[in-house]
């Protein structure tokens, strides 16, 4: 019968127990003998392994380890042998032992190899003696490095001193440096500092980064392209811009020669400007050439700005200057041309009384000629008042109504191809002005429209009406300041002349500017300044070539206006009896006033000057009953004569005439026994109630 055989053994071997006949002493004997020969040898290796892993100074180290796997062989076949009483494993038993004589014969080789090798270790008293020397060797050392560390202790001291006093030179240094730079960063004065001949690195204080917009102390280049670093700002020579080798500090390290007092402006990216005034000074090497700059920038901007201030200030000072002498230039044309119309006015209404009945032509002409000299009194009222010397009367006006008035005088004004069309709205809303002042305004803007016209003509359209308005300025012309609200009347003026651009509206209301040959830049100014005073707003449309819209709003109100009092015609002359003395430097006045007065019933002694005045009083006194006596006159003028007047004669009356405000002549006088005012232009009737009010009594202004 075949044998049947596996990897353990042949199953048809008995188990290693039969050979004890299955003595249970018996085989309790050999397998606690086998177990205990294993387990002593399994605990030798792990201590072998122990001492190698613990000890990898030990020679022979794998000689260890094979010792050690020869000692588990053996002991793994005396646990093969425990198992063989049971199971008849011989065929492993037998790998087991094989495998053990494997190790066993490489572990003999291994021993011979290395016993001659063991021979040659030093023995205990060759170990001593060789530790003895290794010691004294080791002392020796010791001693030689003991006095090295000394040395080098020595020297770590000595550099640890020179390394501390490096370090306190070094912070003295750095706070003398800190010190510089806080003292540069408080300087006013922008200073940088090129530390080479190409101005690649800056060190700047905090002054020139305000100036320039770059961070203070950062290094900084003006030498690279521009696509490299960028620049920070644009520097400008007058209106040049100039290229990064033309500002003073590289022109200084390019021409080894200082460059001062340059006046440069700056422009940031986000549009802040500097006034500077730059220079920059080379730093030179011992051979003379060029191995950095210095540079400053000092602010001038509000030395600028203040130069303009003073320009500007110097201008309307020249402006106020012209103003004023325009202002007595008008003062003196409107007292002259006052008394003028004192003649023409006292001429016409004795004209009117030598008229026989039936001349119904004659009168009419005489009204026109007295209602043309008060309308050229208002404009020597105007005149007075521009200049200074007078006042205007603000009282409610109808808008329509002043421009229907002053239609005629518009149109006489007008070049001879341009027509006038009058859109007059009726029932408008009164408003609060001063009629001679409005009538200014729309003298001075048909004027303006009639020039502008030009030689080809066209028309003019006065429009008048009423809006609600809201609060908003002045059109183009930009005086934010003219606002109005609420309901208002306007007068607006057109024309399809040649226009203005942007560039002339915002100039046209500015004193002096003009743009005509002969003008004098005074027109528009005039009416800005009277519609300011009259609270109201303008608004100014152009284009070029197609004409111009002028339109002057003014606040309406409730209360009615007040009609225009016709002039007074004397009729006829009541008798009257007194001496009166009359003192006026104007020959015209002089006649016209003492034929007035003479054909009333008055005895009139007529003198040209306060000095002929007072000579004539003081002779008699008592005779005169009145004086009438002007203002403005040569040698002694009328405030001088009446004091010798009122000295040499204390109740004398004394009327005075003058073709100045009313409010400002007798508010010179208040006080002192001014028996009346007359103002020029008068006409026969005001000169005779006035006088009689002042022999009544009844037109002190004292009282």
């Amino acid at each position: 019968m075949a044998e049947s055989f596996n990897f353990v053994g042949t199953i048809d071997f008995m188990p290693h127990g039969h050979c004890y006949f299955w003595q249970t002493d018996l085989i309790t004997l050999h397998v606690a003998s086998d177990g205990l020969i294993a387990l002593a040898y399994y605990s030798i290796p792990v201590i072998i392994a122990y001492l190698v892993r613990r000890r990898s100074d030990i020679p022979f180290r794998s000689l260890f380890w094979l010792f050690g796997a020869f000692i588990v062989a053996c002991g793994t076949t005396h646990l093969m042998d425990v198992y063989t009483v049971w199971h008849p494993a011989y065929w492993l038993s037998g790998w087991i032992k094989g495998a053990t004589a494997l190790i066993s014969v490489v572990s003999a080789v291994a021993l011979v190899r290395v016993v001659p090798v063991a021979l040659q270790l030093p023995s205990p008293d060759a170990l001593q003696k060789l530790n003895e020397d290794l010691e004294r060797r080791v002392q020796a050392r010791t001693a030689d490095l003991t006095a090295s560390n000394e040395r080098l202790a020595r020297e770590v001291r000595q550099r640890e001193e020179a390394e501390e006093e490096v370090r306190r030179l070094n912070e003295s240094l750095q706070n003398r440096l800190t010190e510089l730079q806080v003292l540069l960063d408080l300087l006013p004065v922008g200073i940088a500092i090129a530390q080479d001949a190409h101005s690649s690195e800056l060190r700047t204080n905090q002054a020139f980064a305000r100036f320039t917009g770059t961070p203070a102390q950062r290094k900084v280049s003006i030498s690279a392209p521009p696509i490299e670093v960028p620049m920070s700002c644009k520097v400008f020579h007058g209106e040049r811009e100039l290229g990064r080798d033309e500002v003073p500090l590289r022109r200084a390290l390019a021409e080894n020669r200082p460059v001062l007092d340059v006046e440069l402006r700056i422009t940031q990216k986000d549009g802040t400007e500097f006034q500077v005034l730059a220079s920059a000074v080379p730093l030179q090497d011992n051979a003379g050439n060029a191995r950095g700059a210095v540079t400053t920038l000092q602010d001038i901007t509000a030395q600028k700005h203040a130069s303009r201030e003073l320009l500007a200030v110097e201008r309307r000072l020249q402006e106020t200057q012209k103003l004023e002498s325009l202002g007595v230039l008008a003062g003196g044309i409107a007292h002259d041309f006052n008394n003028l119309l004192t003649g023409i006015l006292g001429n016409a209404n004795l004209a009117r009384l030598d008229l026989p009945p039936g001349c119904a032509n004659v009168h009419a002409s005489l009204d026109n000629l007295e209602q043309a000299t008060m309308r050229a009194a208002d404009l020597c009222k105007q005149m007075l008042a521009y200049a200074g010397r007078g006042r205007f009367i603000v009282q409610p006006l109808n808008l329509s109504q002043l421009v229907r008035e002053t239609g005629e005088l518009l149109n006489v004004s007008l070049v001879h191809k341009a027509s006038l069309q009058l859109q007059l709205a009726d029932g408008l809303p009164d408003f609060q002005g001063d009629g001679t002042q409005v009538r200014q305004v729309l003298m001075n803007l048909v004027l303006n429209a009639s020039e502008a016209l030009g030689d080809k003509g066209g028309t003019i359209t006065v429009r008048t009406g009423v809006v609600q308005e809201a609060s908003e300025p002045v059109g183009r012309a930009k005086f934010h300041e003219l606002t109005v609200e609420g309901r208002c009347v306007f007068v607006e003026v057109s024309d399809d002349g040649c226009g203005m651009d942007a560039a002339t509206q915002a100039r046209i209301f500015d004193p002096f500017y003009t743009t005509k040959f002969t003008g004098r830049g005074l027109g528009l100014a005039a009416v800005l300044g009277i519609v300011r005073g009259h609270k109201g707003t303008i608004r100014v449309f152009s284009e070029v070539d197609r004409g111009t819209t002028i339109k002057v709003l003014f606040p309406a109100i409730d209360q009615p206006a007040i009609p225009s009092a016709p002039v007074a015609h004397a009729t006829k002359m009541e008798k009257n009896s007194g001496a009166i003395l009359l003192v006026d430097d104007e020959q015209t006045v002089r006649q016209v006033a003492q034929k007035i007065l003479t054909s009333s019933g008055y005895e009139v002694i007529a003198v040209a000057d306060g000095a002929e005045a007072v000579a004539v009083f003081r002779r008699d006194p008592a005779r005169f009953a009145a004086v009438l006596l002007d203002l403005t006159m040569p040698h002694m003028d009328g405030e001088e004569a009446f004091r010798v007047l009122k000295e040499t004669h204390p109740a004398v009356r004394v009327l005075i005439m003058s073709g100045f405000n009313e409010q400002d002549t007798i508010s010179r006088f208040v006080g002192r026994g001014v028996a009346g005012f007359l103002p020029k232009p008068f006409s026969a009737d005001m000169l005779l109630t006035r006088l009689r009010d002042v022999l009544a009594g009844r037109d002190g202004l004292d009282s």
